[in-house]
């Protein structure tokens, strides 16, 4: 069916058939109803739908606003701001899931897998190298050219010299020179090494030892890259890839690259666009190396990455993941502890890679299967019984075929020879038969090997016959003394031994080819017992890999619970051993493993179900179907993690929509007659009102101080005591744990090299040993008891404060409205109020959209605030770290361990207090925040209140009383009357068609093909409440474009048509 052709639209998307409502009639007609219950919808797509149609309105609102904009007698600047404010929330959210794991767990092929891609993540070669963060989100260029998009950002000169600074204090040794251990790439001397000669290739070993890092990061061709982003764009995935490895890649040094710069020491970030399905909602996947980088630029990037993740996905390979208590562990203590103090343990995502590296026969064993595979695996087990005799057999039967092929050849040979025997009988030479003298030996080398079947066959050598060349029958030959007794041939008896060969060889032949039949026949059953072999093995690991994963699934989810139980029963015995119960739980533990996701998947399955991975050498058995694979599951994932945040995002755009339209109509419809006070009542209705509205917004300032009093009194009972309690705990631990830093390594301290290596990087290293953080070491005392508290402050009691001002701040919006308007509902003066009462419905809700608001912005702050601590520590400890750095030669260990002990001695004190203050300082200044961001709030909304209050009660501006409304204020308004009439009948049309698959319908005010439309649903009527084809819609000209205001040669404003480069919403024709 052809697509209904559109209507001519006006501004706001219905057709010119539409008729305005009379004035009289606009104050009943006006209502948004249709766009409350939109707002009210919890399907993040049907909301962006609505928001969609919301920024064509506002675009339709804006046309007449902005011709009289200029003037100050209207009031279309101010409500054009308020239009500016609100598109600025039109804009899509990102939901940002980070992506951690060891590496080998696979997190790049899963990544590509998620993006349905075979590979794009740049991968860097070099064991012993950091890569960089990587961020991947949708790709919105519409440039075909451009389908997909990176950016490489760089560090800064200054990050730079830091680094080398650090990859220096490695590379040499206490006399200045490059140290001899640069050639092996697994210490810090060859990493360093590595990372200059990366980037500075013709320096030697000399030439780097007396130069400094100042010196090369000032180097010409560096210096143009340090700072800068570059750039890249491809129409395909692997050119796109190609380039980046340009840049991310380690190469092998060759004659013709050797003294090319590389830039993946200097890159900070780098950022992928892709048109993939699973980032088309917003999501943002980050792949995180971790933070424990020498390089302070890139550890910062994926610290911060960290505080912005709403989703987090740990992967580790499912051969793994159960033995190692990976989701227990959570990549150990202090990652599980700063989720606890982020708050984000409900974001993690789990995720077993290499579900496809199975072993049947331990899998039976070990999930007690066995039973279930066992018929099948019996089955397999006969059928490989029948393959090896089927090949037994097949081997004789070609032995058979060798002697038959070798009694061919000979019998040809024989042919050939009587055949030659008759030329020259017929020639009038007298002929012999000829005389085979190795008759017994070829008789023998004659006999089949092996073969049972072939007895009946003639040799064509029996009987005297000859296949040698000595049987050519020459004249020499046939005068041998041998021969005398022999009677010559006749032609009779060559044509009989012809005739007789002949018979023989069909023979022979029609043997062969009943072997080949059974070779054929034998080989199709050896193909089909392993087709059939191999369909039940892949069904036997389909079974072995999906019992895995439900047992790996739910151990995992038990392992996760019990991680949070530890650490929850930690922190309860730390903070007070006399009431804790370790039988009590603290929270629903079963909950908690039920509502943790875990995904096991197969990227190489999945991609060569997907058609791709060509080269490679890998059977898809055991996955019987992509899904099987889990990876669509988790692209759904994907998408489902924005739901919650596109969903609030887009409601908070409709209801302050509803808002803005409710306070526009009852402006638009107040032409200044509809009062029937006189000017002296009218002056003490403002006045009274006015009291009202400032008694309001001292209630409204009351009750905000009193609920920052309470969230710092929160803060002050949960995390400030605990300061001072567990202080001096720390200071005790602090000596003892500097001590263990140096004590001997089985003892569980440190070897030399890795003592300096750590005090180089200010406390911070990952060796071979695994990861070290001497500030966090230093710190942890107080770290582990305030975890709980934290937990408590954050989650729990500071959205209970927030929750109080907010049903206080309701409370007070109630009482107002009904003193406000109790006056005018005693005289019988119900104009406007039912306006005023559905405008209260809107305050209430953005009141709702504040909690939001103001909780996302407190969990911000309070991931940057426990953040703070070590930081701070750090600096308290760089003189001792520098101080060990300097030490060399003999002794330097001893030495360097007493400088540290020393020190921590001396200034632990001073740095836990200096910690906890900064801290402290923190989360003040958040309440401050806080506080900035809940009274903007209300002065907005107490804005409003006024503005829409006075108007309609009163009749006046909500900022003074006016002596009559501007000529120009009046027909502004007349126009837009008519404008905001129709807004809630495009949302109208929309929901009640939304979803709908009929060919030309409007679906939320668009075409099936996405083309903006009429909102005709079949072909010649118009939308709700219009009147027949060809009507004019009023405040339209005769030509039927619509009409604004302009201004004359005398400078009055008149009614005029449309200037043709305003902004319209058309119709596209299909």
């Amino acid at each position: 069916m052809a697509s209904v052709k559109p209507e001519p639209e006006d501004d706001l998307g219905f057709g010119v058939g539409y008729v305005d409502p009379k004035p009289e009639e606009v104050e009943t007609k006006v209502n948004v109803g249709y766009l409350l219950q939109l707002a009210s919808a919890t399907s993040p797509e049907l909301l962006e739908k609505g928001v969609d149609i919301g920024m064509r309105v506002l675009d339709g609102l804006k046309a007449p606003l902005g011709a009289v904009a200029q003037l100050s007698t209207t009031q279309a600047s101010q409500w054009l701001e308020s239009i500016g404010v609100l598109e600025t929330l039109a804009q899509p959210t990102r939901t940002i899931v980070g992506v951690v794991g060891n590496t080998g767990a696979g997190k790049s092929s899963v990544i590509s897998a998620v993006l349905d891609e075979e590979r794009l993540l740049p991968t860097n070669c070099m064991r012993a190298c950091t890569a960089s963060p990587t961020e991947i989100s949708y790709n919105h260029s519409a440039d075909p050219e451009e389908l997909y998009r990176a950016e490489v950002d760089f560090i800064s000169a200054e990050d730079w010299v830091k680094d080398l600074r650090v990859l220096y204090s490695d590379l040499l040794d206490g006399n200045g020179e490059v140290s001899r251990d640069c050639t092996n790439q697994d210490s810090d001397a060859g990493v360093a090494y590595a990372k200059i000669k990366a980037v500075y290739p013709r320096l030697t070993k000399e030439m780097i030892a007396q130069t400094s890092p100042a010196a090369l990061a000032n180097e010409v061709t560096v210096r143009r890259v340090l700072g800068s982003v570059k750039k890249l764009r491809a129409t395909t995935a692997a050119s796109l890839y190609r380039q980046l490895q340009e840049y991310v890649d380690s190469r092998e040094k060759t004659a013709e690259n050797s003294k090319r710069l590389e830039f993946w020491p200097l890159i900070k970030v780098v950022r992928i666009y892709t048109k993939a399905a699973a980032l088309a909602t917003g999501a943002c996947l980050v792949d995180l190396p971790g933070v424990q980088d020498s390089n302070a630029a890139r550890a910062a990037v994926a610290a911060n990455y960290m505080k912005a993740c709403t989703g987090l996905w740990i992967v580790a390979p499912i051969t793994r993941a159960v033995d190692d208590k990976t989701a227990k562990s959570l990549l150990g203590d202090s990652f599980r502890r700063q989720l606890k103090y982020d708050g984000t343990y409900s974001a993690v995502t789990f995720i077993c890679s290499k579900t496809d590296d199975i072993s049947v026969t331990e899998a039976g064993e070990s999930l007690g299967i066995d039973e279930e595979i066992s018929e099948s695996w019996s089955r397999i087990e006969e059928i490989a019984g029948d393959v090896r005799k089927y090949k037994s057999d097949i081997a004789d039967l070609r032995d058979e075929k060798d002697v038959c092929d070798d009694l061919i050849d000979k019998i040809e040979q024989a042919w050939d020879n009587w055949e030659a025997l008759g030329s020259k009988q017929s020639s009038g030479t007298t002929v012999y038969a000829p005389i085979d003298t190795n008759s017994n030996k070829r008789k023998r080398q004659s006999k089949p090997r092996g073969s049972r079947k072939n007895r009946g066959l003639r040799n064509p050598n029996d009987g005297g016959f000859s296949d040698s060349e000595d049987s050519g029958a020459s004249d020499q030959e046939n005068e041998k003394p041998q021969e005398k007794n022999r009677q010559p041939l006749t032609a009779d008896q060559i044509d009989a031994e012809l005739a007789s060969l002949k018979g023989e060889k069909t023979e022979v032949r029609k043997k062969r080819k009943e072997i080949d039949q059974q070779i054929s026949a034998g080989r199709d059953e050896i193909k089909n017992m392993i087709a059939e072999k191999e369909m039940l093995l892949a069904e036997v690991k389909a079974v072995c890999i999906q019992g895995r994963n439900e047992y790996s699934r739910r151990a995992i989810k038990q392992d996760f619970a019990m991680g949070i139980k530890e650490l929850d029963h930690e922190n309860a015995a730390e903070q007070d051993e006399e009431t804790f119960d370790p039988e009590a739980d603290i929270r629903d533990y079963d909950a908690v493993a039920k509502s943790l996701p875990v995904f096991c998947v197969s990227s190489r399955a999945f991609q060569k179900l997907s058609g791709r991975l060509p080269k490679d050498d890998f059977s898809a058995g055991g996955f019987q179907s992509v899904d099987d694979t889990e990876i669509p599951q988790l692209q759904a994932h994907a998408k489902k993690l924005t739901e919650a945040g596109r969903a609030a995002h887009s409601r908070r755009f409709l209801n302050d929509l509803v808002q803005l339209v409710n306070s526009m109509t009852m402006w638009a419809t107040d032409d200044g007659t509809g009062s029937n006070l006189t000017d002296a009542e009218k002056n003490n209705e403002e006045t009274r009102l006015r009291k009202q509205l400032a008694r309001m917004q001292q209630e409204l300032e009351s009750a905000l101080q009193d609920c920052i009093a309470s969230v710092k009194e929160v803060l002050a009972d949960n995390i400030y005591d605990s300061f001072d309690k567990y202080i001096p705990v720390a200071m005790e631990a602090a000596v003892p744990t500097a001590t263990q830093w140096g004590a001997h390594k089985s003892l569980g301290g440190l070897l030399w090299a890795t003592y300096k290596a750590t005090c180089r990087r200010n406390g911070i290293f990952r060796g071979a040993s695994g990861a070290r953080d001497f500030n966090e070491e230093l710190f942890l005392p107080i770290t582990k008891h305030l975890a709980g508290g934290w937990e408590r402050a954050f989650q729990r009691r500071l959205p209970s404060c927030v929750d109080g001002f907010l049903r206080a701040t309701r409370t007070l919006l109630e009482t107002f409205h009904r003193e406000a308007t109790q006056r005018a509902t005693e005289r019988n003066n119900y104009n406007g109020l039912d306006m005023l009462a559905r405008q209260l419905q809107s305050y209430a809700q953005r009141i709702s959209d504040i909690r939001t608001h103001v909780i996302g912005l407190a969990q911000e702050l309070q991931r940057e605030a426990s953040r703070g601590f070590t930081p701070i520590i750090q600096n308290e400890m760089v003189p001792a770290y520098e101080g060990c750095t300097a030490e060399q030669g003999m002794g330097s260990y001893k030495r360097m361990k007493d400088i540290m002990i020393g020190h921590v001695a001396r200034q632990r004190g001073a740095m836990f207090h200096n910690a906890t203050v900064f801290v402290e300082t923190q989360l003040e200044q958040m309440c401050d925040r806080i506080g900035l961001e809940m009274n903007a709030h209300m002065q907005d909304v107490h804005a409003r209140l006024s503005r829409d209050y006075l108007s309609v009660l009163v009749g006046v501006d909500g900022a003074s009383l006016a002596a009559g409304v501007p000529r120009v204020e009046l027909l502004l308004r007349s126009e837009m009357a008519p404008r905001l009439a129709r807004v809630d009948g495009l949302f109208a049309e929309g929901s009640s068609v939304a979803g709908s698959a009929v060919e030309g319908s409007a679906i939320a005010g668009l075409t099936a093909e996405g083309s903006t439309a009429a909102a005709s649903t079949a072909e010649g009527s118009t939308a709700q409440g219009s009147s027949a084809r060809g009507s004019i819609a009023a405040g339209t000209s005769a030509e039927g474009t619509d009409a604004y205001l302009t201004a004359d040669e005398g400078g009055e404003y008149v009614h005029g048509p449309i200037a043709q480069d305003s902004v319209m919403v058309k119709s596209e024709a299909d």
